[in-house]
């Protein structure tokens, strides 16, 4: 049998901050509780303000509760509807000085609103997304190089941000899948970090785990709330718990207000006191502790067999080897199986997921390749057999 240490499904909660620190100037960072959607506001310590996205909605009276009067940069990281649709309001209804987008138009009539405001807000200057470093009070914002536009993937083209302050590092990149993530890592731009928005809102394609090596972020914040795409997934939930000191999360903690100090030190002030948080959204189909390392999550959203990706099982190891798969199999007790490729493996300390439907494999994520919904949602056994056919690990719900 593999030995692996315990894991509690429920992610611990730093206890946060009652107020900032008073003998130390700080760049504060606030994710707005905006539902299903970003709006990041970072007021630097002279007073600047930039606002990364604006939600879904009008959020203007959530900026006026916090006095902002005036926004130094607006940004769009990207034209979904669920980042700009209040961006309309924000012009109309505070100063704006700068405003940045990707350069990528859309179709949508959220977009499309957003233009024609735009045109008629003259006093407003345009920045593209180009590298270049902006000043905001005694903080920096650094922008990295986007890849070229492609007409159908407006998330692999959010704008990514590097927000810096003496020693605090935050990052923020919209909805950035894996595709755009590998880039910046590959390109070198990707710095150890404070702090991270958690990409496309705690999604299973918004994190690698070359990204989260090369961040290794202390405390990340998810902007997420009631939606049917499963946000954050539990596979991200996992990842970001063993790599952060914290996660945070807009749904559960409201507006999360992040202080960061020039010597890298850092505060947190949740808008919500969670001092006895409910179950994680999945848990329903999860262990809350369990000393085994394997779990299913059988019950999809919507119908299971037209969203056979939406189950799957998780494989997580707190070894200090990495384990050779190639050949293991992954069976439920009707005998439905998953051969592991030659190659695949589970690193110390790694996870991967093997989701039902179709994909392709890339070493973290694995796909079963079935039409239809395998993991029965009242109860079944998974059975990890190694390339000899002992039985490894089990696992029963």
């Amino acid at each position: 049998m593999i030995l692996i240490t315990a894991l509690l499904l429920a992610l611990p909660l730093p206890t946060p901050a009652q107020q900032p620190r008073q003998d130390a100037p700080a760049i504060q960072i606030t994710f707005l509780d905006v539902g299903q959607g970003d709006a990041v506001l970072i007021r630097a310590p002279e007073g600047q303000t930039a606002l990364i996205d604006a939600g879904q909605s009008d959020p203007t009276r959530l900026l006026h509760e916090m006095n902002v009067d005036q926004i130094d940069l607006l940004v769009a990281s990207h034209p979904h509807a669920d980042h700009i649709g209040g961006m309309t309001d924000v012009l109309n209804r505070i100063p704006v000085r700068f405003y940045m987008d990707n350069g990528q138009p859309h179709t949508t009539a959220t977009y499309q609103r957003l233009l024609r405001t735009l045109q008629q807000h003259t006093d407003v200057t345009y920045l593209a997304a180009e590298p270049r470093t902006i000043s905001l009070g005694s903080a920096e914002l650094e922008v990295l190089p986007l890849p070229p536009p492609r007409a159908d993937d407006h998330n692999n083209r959010s704008v990514g941000l590097v927000l810096r302050f003496g020693s605090f590092t935050a990052f923020l990149s919209g909805d950035s899948e894996i595709q755009e993530l590998t880039r910046w890592v590959g390109q070198g731009v990707v710095p150890d970090v404070t702090l991270l928005k958690a990409p496309h809102h705690g999604s299973d394609n918004g994190f690698t785990p070359d990204f989260l090596e090369t961040s290794r972020p202390e405390v990340v914040v998810i902007s997420v709330g009631d939606n049917s795409y499963g946000h954050p997934r539990p596979e991200a939930l996992y990842a970001y718990g063993a790599i952060a000191d914290g996660v945070y999360r807009t749904d559960l903690h409201g507006s999360v207000t992040v202080f960061g100090y020039e010597d890298g030190s850092y505060e947190v002030l949740p808008g919500k006191d969670v001092s006895a948080p409910g179950r994680e959204r999945g848990d329903a189909d999860g262990p809350q502790a369990s000393s085994d390392a394997l779990w299913v999550f059988p019950d999809a959203p919507g119908n299971d067999h037209q969203n056979t990706n939406g189950e799957y099982a998780v494989l997580q190891s707190w070894s200090s080897q990495t384990i050779d798969l190639g050949g293991w199999t992954l069976c439920d007790v009707a005998r439905h199986c998953f051969r592991f490729p030659a190659g695949a493996v589970l690193p110390d300390a790694g996870q991967l997921v093997v989701y039902t439907g179709y994909g392709t494999n890339d070493g973290v994520r694995f796909y079963m390749n079935s039409g239809r919904a395998v993991w029965n949602n009242s109860g079944d056994t998974a059975t990890l057999y190694d390339a000899g056919g002992t039985a490894v690990l089990r696992y029963v719900y």
